[in-house]
Order: C-alpha cells, then sequence, then structure tokens
C-alpha cells in the first residue's frame, strides 16, 4: 500500500502498482498570478475552513479535486454558496466568484481507506455565478496525445499567496496501465486541484488534476486524475457530459483581453526564465523557454 496525501489536510491509502521513482527532480519557480496562462489557476476557498487550487477551463467552469469540496468533520458536502474561486490570487482577491453549484465525478466516495481506481474518481466540475474567464482567461483541458513539457501549478502551503509552477515533470504511469497518471513534480498541502499542465506551442493544457502524493507533505511522486479518465461516459455517466459542457476535450485555450486586470502574455514569466529582451512574449516561447530552463540548469 503506498501512502497518498490528499493535500487538504487528510491522509489516503491507496493501492498502487507500477509507480515508478522519479528519475530527477523537476523546477520549481513562483510566477505572477495576474499574468495569462497563470491567471487561469485560482484559490478555491472553502467557507475559510480550507482552500484548495483549482483552474479555469471556460469562463465559468472550474475544474478541481472532488475531497476539496467534502465537510469530513459532518461526512457531507459542503453546499456551493461556501464555495469561492479567486483567480489569480496573489495576496488581495482582485477577482472572486461565488460557485453556483458543482457536480462530483458519478461514485466519488470520500473516505480513509479507497482503492486507486476509486482515487480516480477525485475531480469535480464547479460553475461560477459570475464569468471571471472573461477577464482572466481559461486554459483548453484535454487528453496528453503529444510530447510536452509538463508541470503544475497551484497554492502551495508554503507559497499560499502566490502560484507556485513545479515544472520538468516526468510521466511515470498513466491510464491505461493505472487508474492515475503518476508524475515526478512535487506537491504539498494546498496543491491538490491544480492542474497538472502540457506546455506546447499553443499555449498550456490541462491535462489532469492533481489529488495526491506519496511523499507525504514535500517530496515523493505525484498523483492526478487524467483528463481523458474525466471523458469516460460509461464511467462517468452525469460528469462526463457536466465536463463536456464546461470545456473537457476543448484544445484551445483563451487569453484575457489586453487593458484587463490580468495581462494577455506571460511578459514577466519569460523575463524571469531568462528571455532575451525585445523577444516576443508568446505562449510558444514560454513553452520553449521553459523547456530549456530543464535543459540548461543541473537538478536541484
Amino acid at each position: 500500500m503506498i501512502k497518498i496525501g490528499c493535500l487538504a489536510g487528510v491522509m489516503m491509502l491507496v493501492g498502487v502498482s507500477g509507480a515508478a521513482e522519479a528519475a530527477a527532480v523537476p523546477r520549481q519557480i513562483a510566477v505572477p498570478g495576474m499574468e495569462y496562462p497563470w491567471s487561469a489557476v485560482g484559490r478555491l476557498n472553502v467557507a475559510g475552513h480550507s482552500y484548495c487550487s483549482a483552474v479555469l477551463i471556460s469562463e465559468r467552469h472550474v475544474l478541481t479535486a472532488a475531497h476539496c469540496l467534502w465537510l469530513a468533520a459532518e461526512k457531507r458536502w459542503w453546499p456551493a454558496s461556501a464555495v469561492h474561486f479567486v483567480p489569480g490570487f496573489q495576496g488581495d482577491a482582485v477577482l472572486v466568484a461565488d460557485a453556483k453549484s458543482y457536480v462530483v465525478a458519478d461514485g466519488y466516495r470520500f473516505d480513509r481507506h479507497v482503492s486507486a481506481a476509486d482515487e480516480a474518481k477525485d475531480w469535480a466540475v464547479i460553475e461560477l455565478t459570475q464569468p471571471l474567464g472573461r477577464q482572466t482567461g481559461w486554459l483548453a483541458a484535454a487528453p496528453l496525445d503529444q510530447p510536452a513539457l509538463l508541470g503544475h501549478a497551484g497554492y502551495r502551503q508554503d507559497h499560499r499567496y502566490q502560484v507556485t509552477l513545479d515544472y520538468g515533470c516526468q510521466v511515470l504511469s498513466q491510464p491505461p496501465a493505472t487508474p492515475l497518471l503518476w508524475e515526478s513534480c512535487e506537491a504539498v498541502h494546498g496543491s491538490s486541484g491544480g492542474p497538472l499542465l502540457a506546455f506546447l506551442p499553443g499555449g498550456p493544457r490541462v491535462v489532469g488534476v492533481v489529488v495526491g502524493t506519496t511523499g507525504g507533505n514535500g517530496g515523493g511522486v505525484t498523483a492526478a486524475v487524467s483528463i481523458s479518465t474525466m471523458q469516460d461516459g460509461a464511467r462517468f455517466p452525469v460528469a462526463a457530459k457536466a465536463g463536456q459542457g464546461a470545456g473537457i476535450g476543448k484544445t484551445i485555450g483563451h487569453a484575457p483581453p489586453a487593458g484587463g486586470p490580468a495581462a494577455p502574455a506571460p511578459v514577466e514569466t519569460l523575463h524571469d526564465l531568462g528571455q532575451v529582451d525585445g523577444q516576443p512574449a508568446t505562449l510558444s516561447a514560454l513553452a520553449e523557454r521553459l523547456t530549456k530552463t530543464v535543459e540548461e540548469k543541473p537538478s536541484r
């Protein structure tokens, strides 16, 4: 049995086969929350009780981990009105919206002793009361179908007021070989519900949602529910339909407009990554620069 940290204060035990040790340690950087594509990532605050990470996949739909919405002390789901999404949070809530409703993956149960197959049900789609994505942009959410640099972004407990990106991850196993997608990026409390990203020339794509780690708080390998799993209509007749309506399966994201609260291009991120001044700040350049930093610098 491999211990899985659910990253919201609850530890579960999940049986997993085939999860290998990471061959290399990935990079980690802080990124500006109100700059696209990070502006689509946000904190999911739950009634002042706890928080997770989440990501916009349409102008008003958010993808996250299902366990973030469970009130363990009373063994019930939080009402949608208690759930608040703050995109690009950097200590001040520039934008915020309440949840209007949410759909949890069919058959998901919150328990301290579940199987890996049950953990693959740990995802949820939230509809917001306001179309925040019109101001922050949103990301495509579709399966990983080509080679790409991987990373995940979220609000780690050790950096809870900024978006942190771990990147240079390696896929260790994934469906159908294993129920969960296992990768080598680090996850800690607060990361749960954040997007696993593939950095493609056309822009980052959400290919999974972080749900746990084998190494406790600050190490090991990370488990994510893959987007391909979420599209399984036979297994998730209600949630897969809701996910499709929310944007799961679309391969093109949407940047915010210029002049709004979120910058539409990753200018500051590329500068921090060492891009030469004067080169265009595009999403393609972001993918290239992240890849180069992994290749150029030794592992931490």
